[in-house]
């Protein structure tokens, strides 16, 4: 509160205050309020006011700097977060509240100061209401000491560099109790926090225990609330504490004494560093076990039918674990005997057949092992038998050593006896189906016929045929005699067989079980039969088309039967995988279907490689008796138009189109020029050039493009292959080719025959062959002595427009074209010159009566006077046809047409 200094004012008059005189001085304490009270007295009359309070506001002034009141520093778990709390930090200032104090942080340098409701992100500002309010964390990364500088301002004054010091403390797990487990062998014990304590240095830290290396004798396991167990290789601290968690040994081939077993594990609790630990384990017969009673490897007891005879076997009674119990290398001498200390009350016990003796009744190891211990029931209606031995070891070649000088276990064997014919006998056997080879005989087992009776053995226990089966017959194997009744004992020696009678019908076999007082009801044994051979049905080949991902293998393609009425799955297994192909089974490569998957369609083939239009596939068909080894091919089907068997005339030049050869069905799916490349000319034929640079040279590759630019013919010789003057068969093979598929070969089958000119062929005709003109008796031939090709004078055919409206003719017969005017030519020529010769020479000689030719007579006279000069035949000249459509057009017009009539003594010169 401020203090009012009254004293002058009792004293002022009103005069005083006019002037301003009186002032209120504040006492400098942090108080806002403050107020006092007035009366005014006029002391002549006696009169006094009414007191007037006025109110005082003290405007504050920041003048208090923060004080550090608490810096105590922080400890934190490493790697843990944890809060600032202002019993750790604390800054008060007397004029200033919380919520302006604000702390200025310089990076810590062993982790991160944040808001607890975001403590992924960090902070270099707060205030001392967070701290009061508890919303400053700390969260530990790095260094384990460290912390951070800060000042705190209340906006006027600012406290020096203060530190704040942070120390991580580590998370440490620690082993406290490690006690070695003690396990009887065969059982299961748990494991307690005496065999695996571990604490951590904070309390309430769960600790978790994974398993590196399992035991090698046994598992782990936990128990659930259904007193159920599962294997397990992670378990909690909790679960350990509660008894949940036990070491469960499994009783291995080999009989021991005592072995040594261990387990490996990792405690770990975040974020304490992990600890490696490995728990011993003793499994031992030394150890403790509530529920054993006996220290034997085998100690069962005995049951045996009342009056009956059984023997005592090392199934049933073993005490070779004792030996273990002694160095390997001395066990060679040694052998254990059991000493009878009280001999049983209602049956004997023969060694060999023979009594044990009363006053030193002891049997070997080796006894037991050969069968020759045995019980003998005196028929009595006890229930139960028993008797008492003590085993230990024994050195061959001396006395029985005292108890004291080896390893004594005394234990007693029970035996439990059943009354003769309480119990009916039962079919215990699980796979009532007999397979038999077709044809064959079979042995029946155990496996197909076994009986369980506890009071009956073997021999009495009858098995009686109420319906024979209708495949085959029941027999003895000694005898080969059909039976109907036979024992458990003869099924047991392997003695009752069944043959078949070579069908593969299946059939069945009724019987019912008897021991002579019971009898069961009647059970069928199944009989099925194998066929012996297996029927093989497949395709030629199986076609993948071109570009297809696969193709499916039917039943059409490839099955095989047994030709029975029931038919078996059969098994098909790849011997040899193909080179360019798979065969899959739901579109994945294997090695092995079944007829069933190529039912389903499930099986497919397809080619991994585009490199060869065919592969093959070796298997084996398998049935459960029989199989076949075969072969199945896989070849490309092309994936193009191919004309079948179209006509083509001989002689002729034909256009190879669409209409013979179209693979634009690949074109369209590959997107690219599919190829021809001719693998085998035909006989009769040959692939050309069409047009441009090379025409008419041979071709042995084009593609889809060339022929449908019209780049590619295909000539029709005359010497083709077939009867003379008939039609003939031929064919061409191409390998078809395309990018990103397989190649595919694909067959070009046609026809030729003679050139028909009024025919029609499905084909577009380049040229086709002239026909060569016949010569009249009287018409003059011209024999030529040239050699010609193919024997005989070729002539030049007329052909059909091309597309470019430009006749198309072959070189040979321009050749000769040009060729025979020429000769013609110079053969008058020569001729001309001969004559002229002769007859200048004649003139000037005189010797020949050689008149002038008389002027041209009238039409219709005749000279008086003929002359004339008989001529040489010119026999040495050779002649050649001369087709009028090869002859000069200029030398024609000079030509007669037609031959006019001689007169008397006339003759053609």
């Amino acid at each position: 509160m401020c203090v009012l200094w009254m004293e002058v004012l009792r004293d002022t008059d009103s005069v005083t205050v006019k002037l301003g005189h009186i002032y209120y001085m504040h006492d400098s304490t942090e108080s806002t309020e403050d107020s006092f009270t007035l009366s005014a007295s006029i002391y002549e009359i006696e009169r006094r006011s009414l007191p007037v309070t006025i109110s005082v506001t003290v405007i504050p002034v920041n003048d208090e700097p923060p004080k550090l009141t608490r810096n105590t520093g922080l400890e934190v778990l490493a790697g843990e977060e944890a809060d600032i709390t202002s019993s750790m930090l604390n800054t008060e200032d007397a004029d200033t509240p919380a919520e302006k104090l604000v702390y200025h942080v310089e990076m810590p340098t062993n982790g991160m100061v944040a808001l607890k409701e975001a403590p992924e992100e960090g902070i270099l500002n707060f205030t001392q209401a967070n701290i009061n309010k508890g919303e400053i964390i700390f969260t530990h990364e790095g260094e384990e000491s460290g912390g951070f500088g800060f000042t705190v301002t209340d906006g006027e004054h600012t406290s020096p560099l203060y530190q704040f010091v942070i120390t991580a403390r580590p998370l440490t797990i620690t082993m406290v109790t490690q006690e070695e487990l003690m396990v009887f062998p065969g059982t299961r014990q748990p494991i307690t926090s005496a065999n695996l304590g571990a604490v951590t240095n904070e309390d309430g830290n769960e600790i978790s225990y994974s398993l590196i290396r399992p035991p090698r004798l046994g598992r782990l396991i936990l128990a659930n609330d259904r007193n159920q167990y599962e294997e397990i290789t992670r378990f909690s601290q909790t679960q350990l504490e509660s008894g949940a968690v036990f070491y469960e040994h499994q009783i291995p081939e080999e009989a021991f004494w005592v072995v040594r077993d261990s387990v490996e594990l990792t405690l770990s609790s975040q974020p304490a560093p992990d600890v490696r630990h490995i728990l011993p384990i003793t499994v031992s017969y030394y150890a403790a076990h509530s529920n054993i009673s006996s220290q034997l490897w085998k100690n069962e007891g005995l049951e045996i039918v009342q009056g009956q005879r059984k023997t005592i076997d090392d199934s049933i009674l073993d005490a070779s674990n004792l030996m273990a119990s002694i160095p390997e290398a001395n066990q060679d001498d040694v052998d254990v005997v059991y000493e009878i200390k009280r001999f049983p009350d209602h049956g004997r016990i023969t060694l060999g057949g023979q009594d044990l003796p009363r006053n030193a009744p002891s049997f070997m190891q080796e006894d037991v092992n050969q069968g020759k211990l045995e019980y003998l029931h005196d028929d009595s209606g006890a229930s139960s038998d028993s008797f008492s031995f003590r085993a230990r070891l024994k050195s061959e070649g001396q006395g029985v050593a005292s108890p004291a000088e080896s390893l004594v276990l005394e234990e007693i064997f029970i035996i439990s006896i059943k009354r003769r014919g309480s119990d009916p006998p039962e079919l215990v056997t699980t796979d009532m189906l007999l397979e038999v080879l077709q044809g064959s005989m079979t042995i029946l087992t155990k496996r197909h016929l076994n009986t369980q009776d506890e009071d009956s053995p073997p021999d009495e226990v009858h098995f009686k045929v109420t319906k024979a089966p209708s495949n085959g017959r029941l027999v003895d194997s000694l005898t080969m005699d059909p039976i109907a009744d036979f024992t458990q004992e003869m099924v047991n020696r392997g003695q009752v067989g069944f043959f078949s009678d070579g069908s593969l019908v299946d059939g069945f076999a009724e019987f019912i079980v008897s021991d002579g007082e019971h009898q069961t009801e009647p059970h069928t044994l199944h009989i099925g039969v194998l066929a012996r051979t297996l029927f093989l049905d497949k395709a030629p080949e199986i076609k993948v088309k071109q570009g297809d991902d696969e193709t499916l293998v039917t039943e059409e393609m490839l099955k095989a039967t047994t030709g029975g009425p029931v038919e078996e799955d059969i098994l098909y297994k790849i011997t040899s995988v193909p080179k360019y192909a798979a065969v899959m089974v739901d579109r994945q490569p294997t090695s092995a279907f079944t007829q069933k998957q190529i039912k389903e369609g499930r099986v497919s083939v397809r080619f991994v490689k585009s490199t060869s239009p065919r592969d093959s596939v070796a298997f084996v068909a398998r049935s459960r008796a029989a199989n076949v080894s075969s072969v199945l091919n896989i070849t490309v089907q092309p994936l193009a138009n191919i004309a079948q068997d179209p006509l083509l005339p001989q002689g002729t030049l034909v256009q190879l189109d669409r209409k013979l050869l179209d693979a634009s069905p690949l074109a369209n799916k590959t997107r690219a020029s599919p190829t021809f490349t001719v693998i085998q000319q035909p006989q009769g034929a040959r692939f050309v050039r069409s047009g441009g640079d090379g025409e008419g040279q041979p071709v042995d590759t084009f593609s889809q493009r060339d022929l449908d630019e019209g780049l590619v013919a295909m000539e029709i010789l005359n010497h083709t292959s077939g009867p003379q003057g008939g039609v003939g068969q031929d064919e061409a093979r191409f390998l078809l080719k395309a990018h990103g598929v397989p190649p595919a070969e694909c067959v070009l089958s046609f026809k030729t025959g003679p050139y028909n000119a009024s025919g029609v062929y499905p084909v577009t005709l380049l040229r086709t062959p002239s026909e060569a003109p016949s010569a009249t008796p009287t018409s003059p031939h011209w024999r030529s002595s040239m050699d010609w090709p193919e024997g005989n004078p070729t002539t030049t055919a007329p052909s059909s427009s091309s597309p470019n409206g430009r006749p198309r003719v072959s070189r040979r017969s321009n050749f000769w074209s040009i060729l025979i005017p020429i000769l013609v030519i110079l053969l008058l020529l020569l001729l001309a010159a001969i004559l002229a010769y002769y007859l200048i020479r004649k003139n000037k000689t005189g010797k020949h009566n050689v008149q002038t030719a008389a002027s041209k007579p009238k039409n219709g006279d005749v000279a008086s006077t003929e002359t004339f000069r008989k001529t040489d035949p010119a026999n040495n000249i050779p002649m050649s046809n001369i087709d009028a459509k090869d002859a000069d057009p200029e030398l024609l017009q000079h030509c007669r047409t037609t031959n006019p009539t001689l007169k008397k003594n006339q003759y053609w010169v």
